[in-house]
């Protein structure tokens, strides 16, 4: 049994784009799309990602500094309402290891021609390394790479 503690967290990250909902749905709806920004930033890469997007349907990720995919990821889609919400559960490894439990809801709110991003994240981070500080700093970075794919502009260097 391990003897550390359980630290709890939910993370809020919003962001505003000048697009409309249904093109920032469609980022994350499409395994494609969202191979090309989902991932912290320059330095990262995305191994593998599969994704079953349907309520019920499964996601795993493979990812990590570039040479050495060591996390991934595992989850359920729990809710979808196409344009508006996703809602996902899910596991988060380092090799072997779980580090945190993540009930994660995204909302897509329309916003004159544009659209407010909603991202709040519920994590049991389980002692093995990542800490909320991290995830929030990670979300920053993977929702700026957000920006720049529905921009337009290349975020495999970015």
């Amino acid at each position: 049994m391990t003897k550390e503690r359980v630290v709890h967290s939910t993370i809020v990250v919003e962001r505003r784009f000048k697009v409309a909902p249904a093109r920032v749905f469609a980022a994350w709806a499409d395994a494609s799309a969202r191979a090309q920004w989902n991932v912290p930033g320059e330095g990262w890469e995305l191994a593998e990602l599969q994704q079953d997007f349907r309520v019920g349907g499964r996601e795993t990720a493979r990812f990590g500094p570039k040479g050495n995919p060591v996390h991934w990821s595992a989850g359920h889609f729990l809710d979808i309402v196409p344009d508006e919400r996703i809602v996902s559960a899910g596991t988060m490894h380092d090799g072997e290891t779980r580090s945190s439990a993540t009930l994660c809801t995204i909302e897509f709110v329309a916003e004159n021609s544009g659209t407010l991003l909603v991202l709040t994240d519920q994590s049991a981070f389980l002692g093995a390394g990542e800490m909320p500080a991290d995830r929030k700093s990670g979300w920053g970075k993977i929702i700026d790479r957000l920006e720049l794919y529905l921009l337009g502009a290349d975020t495999s260097t970015h």
